[in-house]
């Protein structure tokens, strides 16, 4: 065991203490929209009678949330078996099983027909961010939006999304890959070797990543939001600071 992972072992949580509390794993019935709150300017009124490809639903607390905020319908996808069904389990338990389906893949002949298409703490995790915007972009009718909103980017201080053991941040810069997959294996049994094999997927979203991937897309940019860590002043204005400094991003596409 090399010394690097000695001192990650020693400045991580015993692994059998449960998950330190992070992202969506703080979601429940009343907060899951905080987020996207936060970082969509009137995002309120713009799901407000729309119908909307929620993509990437997780567990459906936003979904059931945006129903609740009114929403008019809401087609959740999701790769996870067991996430699509605490997602339809909790639409039919809150009554809204006529407002909220949960599928895996969209039908053809649903695409073009979505006021809206969100993707929200989710656009780090596909393994080809490029093919799923096309996606996003087929499923949106004419005048319709995407709107991404992600956190952590990969250079961010919890963009390794590691902090499920350990609150040390820039883990992805002060430890190899090699070194932070071989201590996660004590808490996950995924076997995963590599970020982009975790349960989930981790794809290195950096800032730069996505304004090239969003600029490339073919729709129009609306607006694009750098959220940064604690509020700093002034750092998401500067290229190469803002990879570090900052915690989340967010974007409107028009079609």
């Amino acid at each position: 065991m090399s010394l690097g992972e000695q001192l990650l072992i020693k400045l991580s949580r015993d692994p059998s203490t449960s998950d330190i509390p992070a992202g969506t794993l703080r979601y429940n019935e009343s907060n899951a929209l905080d987020f996207l709150i936060k970082t969509v300017p009137n995002f309120k009124e713009i799901i407000r009678g729309k119908r909307i490809l929620d993509y990437g639903c997780g567990w459906g607390w936003q979904a059931m949330l945006m129903v609740k905020a009114g929403a008019k319908e809401i087609v959740g996808l999701e790769i996870l078996p067991e996430s699509r069904e605490q997602a339809q389990r909790k639409a039919a338990e809150h009554g809204f099983s006529d407002r909220i389906t949960v599928k895996e893949h969209l039908d053809e002949k649903e695409y073009g027909t979505f006021d809206l298409v969100l993707s929200s703490s989710s656009f780090e995790h596909f393994s080809d961010p490029e093919g799923e915007l096309r996606n996003m972009a087929r499923a949106v009718a004419p005048g319709g939006s995407v709107i991404i909103s992600f956190a952590e980017p990969w250079f961010s201080p919890y963009g390794s999304h590691m902090n499920f053991f350990c609150r040390i941040p820039w883990m992805n810069l002060w430890w190899s890959e090699k070194t932070l997959m071989r201590v996660r294996s004590r808490y996950r049994t995924d076997g995963a070797q590599r970020f982009e094999e975790v349960d989930g997927g981790l794809n290195r979203m950096t800032l730069a990543k996505f304004n090239r991937i969003i600029r490339s897309c073919g729709m129009k940019i609306r607006w694009v939001r750098f959220y940064p860590t604690k509020g700093l002043p002034l750092v998401h204005r500067i290229p190469v600071i803002r990879e570090l400094l900052v915690s989340a991003a967010a974007a409107e596409l028009t079609k």
